[in-house]
């Protein structure tokens, strides 16, 4: 196999196209379009998800200590780029999206009603590594539309038709070509 090099730059992709979410003082939901995002620990459930402090999202993040992760599918993908390409400063991408917020139960956080998977974060470690922020957050209840359920009762990533993002591109995901630990011989 033939490799090109590249200069360093954004390349572990696929990644989720979340939209991370926090109300502002007043109450009002707004979210961003993340790519950065990612699972970092098992105990305690934890993610990590990279942002600017020049964004307004991180500005709520920081005061609120709290937010929402939500992944939309394919069918909200216009609707999620466009939460990355305004400002919630300027305007109410709710409102403007007609995307529907539902609260979470363990922390104030806005969640987006649309989204097949949502998560509820407090914030636990906010590190500044260069132009961004990593911002660390416990994973304290998960929410998964009844579509993406299957059969045994467990969440299918197939089933959500989640947006993944990539090299500038929107993704979805096709099919699933192994379980975990297919690699090993199972013993009977």
């Amino acid at each position: 196999m033939v490799k090109i090099e590249k200069e360093p730059r954004a390349a572990v992709y696929p990644a989720p196209a979340a939209l991370v979410s926090a109300y502002d003082d007043k109450g009002k939901p707004n979210a961003m379009t993340a790519a950065w995002i990612a699972n970092i620990c098992a105990d305690p459930v934890t993610v990590v998800v990279g942002i600017r402090d020049i964004r307004y999202t991180y500005e709520l993040i920081e005061k609120a200590q709290c937010f929402g992760v939500n992944i939309p599918n394919v069918a909200n993908a216009k609707e999620a780029d466009y939460f990355g390409v305004v400002s919630g400063r300027d305007t109410d991408k709710f409102k403007d999206t007609g995307l529907t917020v539902f609260k979470g139960k363990e922390v104030d956080v806005p969640l987006i009603q649309e989204c097949p998977i949502n998560v509820e974060c407090k914030v636990t470690h906010i590190y500044k590594v260069g132009t961004h922020y990593a911002i660390f957050g416990e994973v304290l209840k998960v929410y998964y539309d009844e579509s993406m359920i299957d059969e045994k009762g467990s969440p299918d990533l197939l089933l959500s038709d989640a947006l993944v993002y990539g090299t500038g591109h929107y993704y979805s995901l096709k099919e699933r070509v192994a379980g975990y630990g297919f690699s090993k011989k199972k013993e009977d």
